[in-house]
């Protein structure tokens, strides 16, 4: 397979070959570990890749590269890298929402506190719901699509997400008044 190109490496790819799968690894995970680390950092960098690798092969079938593999794993990272950053800045709204409005007025161990409450009273949470919830704000899924994944009604996943919130609104405020 080495000799292959890679057009004929996701021909035989279509064909559920892991013999090409690997060969396409082998060939394109570092070029694409050095841009993930480049742009999202070393913690990032292996998930990304891996997760570009996962995508490739669980959708081998149905794949139609309209450009060179290269560009297309490249621009798949590319997109992977914007969903990160767009999670984690979304993840820190959420804290920010979550913790007091001026943090340079919070000691550190009240911070450290209210995370620690955060993250317990989604663990007490029903596992449906925190899973919705988990979905919902840290994999930064719509409603919409989370009751699609779920085969739920969007209302009801609407419904879970509200009282997620209202339960660590409720924690946080209770912690609050303890002080």
């Amino acid at each position: 397979m080495k000799n292959y190109s890679d057009a004929t490496l996701v021909g035989q790819l279509q064909k559920n070959s892991e013999e090409a799968f690997r060969e396409i690894y082998d060939r394109h995970w570092k070029s694409l570990y050095e841009t993930a680390f480049y742009k999202a950092g070393p913690e990032d960098a292996g998930d990304l890749v891996q997760e570009i690798f996962l995508y490739l092969w669980k959708n081998r079938s149905n794949l139609q590269l309209q450009v060179q593999l290269n560009t297309y794993l490249h621009a798949a990272l590319r997109h992977k890298i914007i969903d990160l950053y767009r999670l984690k800045t979304q993840r820190g709204l959420y804290y920010e929402s979550m913790l007091p409005a001026n943090p340079q007025a919070a000691p550190d161990y009240e911070t450290k506190e209210l995370d620690g409450i955060i993250r317990a009273t989604i663990q007490r949470m029903p596992t449906r719901m925190r899973e919705i919830f988990l979905l919902n704000r840290d994999g930064d899924l719509p409603s919409a699509e989370i009751a699609r994944k779920l085969s739920l009604s969007d209302q009801t996943v609407r419904n879970q997400i509200s009282t997620a919130i209202h339960r660590i609104r409720k924690a946080v405020d209770a912690y609050r008044n303890s002080r």
